[in-house]
């Protein structure tokens, strides 16, 4: 295992301790900061939503660690979001909340290193989801 992908899976495990708490934090946040994203998520119920972002969490590390099946599952991924609509912006958006909410749940052990460690690995799965989906979808949504 990468050293990156070790302190991001022990970053994980502090910030997870009170799941629940986690992806509640995080959907607030982000309907918060972006209310027109909450169209999205109207049909997924909370436990949909915790299953979603435990999938995304759970694919961030592999990436980290560079398994060879995140990009068939990102594929697939990137091409719901192009079916739901999801625009170039909103993977940003996503990025940008996660962040925020990792560093209050991580408290004093957040710091420069792990914001970028994180950031680079989202955005490398936002960046393929955008991809997969352009190319199934025969174009950018909102872009």
């Amino acid at each position: 295992m990468s050293e990156i992908a070790e302190r991001l899976e022990r970053n994980l495990e502090t910030i997870a301790r009170d799941e629940p708490a986690l992806i509640r934090r995080v959907y607030e946040d982000l309907f918060s900061h972006h209310p027109s994203i909450a169209e999205l998520f109207t049909t997924h119920r909370t436990a949909v939503r915790a299953e979603m972002l435990r999938e995304i969490l759970v694919i961030a590390l592999a990436q980290a660690e560079g398994a060879s099946w995140v990009e068939e599952n990102l594929a697939s991924l990137g091409y719901k979001h192009h079916v739901n609509e999801v625009t170039h912006e909103m993977y940003g958006w996503f990025t940008d909340c996660l962040i925020r909410i990792f560093a209050e749940f991580s408290g004093s052990e957040w710091c420069a290193e792990l914001e970028a460690d994180w950031r680079a690995v989202l955005e490398q799965l936002s960046d393929q989801m955008r991809r997969a989906g352009e190319d199934a979808g025969g174009g950018i949504v909102g872009a």
